[in-house]
C-alpha cells in the first residue's frame, strides 16, 4: 500500500473563506498598504500565482463593474449598454511618452479618433461612422501605478437595432399581414394574434442579435486592452531601466576635494 500523502484540496467555498480571512488579517496589520480593499493589479497578481489567467480576472471584474441603473436595461436588451474593461499596471507611464501611446491605440483599434492629454492622464475618443456607438480609452498614471480603461457605449446602437427590427418587422409586417390575412379569412383571432406573435418574435430576435454583438465587442476590447497593456508595460520597464542606469552613473561620480 502506498504511503504517499495526498495534499488537501479546498472547495470553492473554503477557498473563498480562506482568502477572506487572509484579507482581514492583512488589513489588521499596521503596515497594510490599503486597508479598504484590493486593487485590480493586486487581484491579478494573486490570480497569476494561483495559476489563473489575469485576463479572466479582468473579465470577472468587468462583469461586476456595471452601473446600478444599467442592470435592468442590460437584462431587457440582452447585454450592457456600456462595455468597460480596465487593468492597473505597476509603475507610472511617463507623460512625455503619451505621443507614442496614441499610435499604439490607433494601430490596435479600427476606430479613428482623437486624443487629449492633461497632466499625467490621456483620453482618446472615437465614434462609429453610423454615430450609434463610441469608444474611449483612458490612461492615468498616479500613485506609482498606471490605469488603462477601455469603454464602448452602445446605447445608440441598441436603440437603432430594437427600433428597426421591432418597428419594421414586428409592427409593420405583423400588423400588415395580420390585418390583411385576418380580413381575407374572416378571423379576428389571426388579425390580433399574428401581430402579437411577430412583435414578440422580433423582440427576442433583436435581443439575440444585440447579445451576440456585445460578446463580440467585449472580445475586441479585451484584445485592445491586452495590446495597450503590453505596450505600456514595455515603456514603463524601459523608463525604469533608463532611470536606474542614470542613478548608477550618478553614484559613480564622486565629489573632488577642494585644494
Amino acid at each position: 500500500m502506498s504511503n504517499e500523502i495526498v495534499p488537501r484540496r479546498y472547495s470553492e467555498k473554503e477557498a473563498g473563506l480562506i482568502l477572506r480571512k487572509a484579507a482581514e488579517m492583512q488589513r489588521a496589520e499596521p503596515s497594510a498598504a490599503d486597508p479598504s480593499g484590493f486593487s485590480l493589479a493586486e487581484l491579478e497578481e494573486v490570480a497569476r500565482e494561483a495559476g489563473i489567467d489575469p485576463a479572466v480576472v479582468r473579465s470577472a471584474a468587468a462583469e461586476l463593474d456595471v452601473p446600478a441603473g444599467e442592470s435592468f436595461s442590460a437584462a431587457l436588451v440582452g447585454g450592457p449598454l456600456t462595455v468597460r474593461l480596465e487593468t492597473e499596471l505597476p509603475g507610472e507611464y511617463p507623460a512625455d511618452r503619451f505621443d507614442s501611446l496614441v499610435p499604439a491605440i490607433q494601430n490596435a483599434s479600427t476606430w479613428q479618433g482623437h486624443a487629449g492629454a492633461v497632466g499625467k492622464s490621456l483620453t482618446w475618443s472615437a465614434r462609429s461612422e453610423s454615430n450609434t456607438s463610441s469608444l474611449q480609452v483612458l490612461v492615468v498614471a498616479s500613485g506609482g501605478n498606471t490605469l488603462i480603461r477601455v469603454e464602448e457605449r452602445l446605447g445608440g446602437l441598441a436603440t437603432a437595432l430594437f427600433g428597426g427590427v421591432i418597428g419594421g418587422v414586428g409592427a409593420g409586417a405583423g400588423l400588415g399581414i395580420g390585418a390583411g390575412v385576418g380580413a381575407a379569412i374572416g378571423s379576428t383571432l389571426f388579425a390580433v394574434g399574428f401581430p402579437v406573435f411577430m412583435l414578440g418574435g422580433s423582440y427576442y430576435l433583436s435581443r439575440a442579435i444585440y447579445s451576440a454583438y456585445v460578446k463580440k465587442e467585449r472580445g475586441k476590447l479585451r484584445l485592445l486592452l491586452d495590446q495597450l497593456s503590453a505596450h505600456a508595460s514595455s515603456v514603463i520597464a524601459e523608463t525604469s531601466t533608463g532611470a536606474a542606469i542614470e542613478d548608477s552613473k550618478d553614484a559613480r561620480i564622486l565629489p573632488r576635494d577642494s585644494e
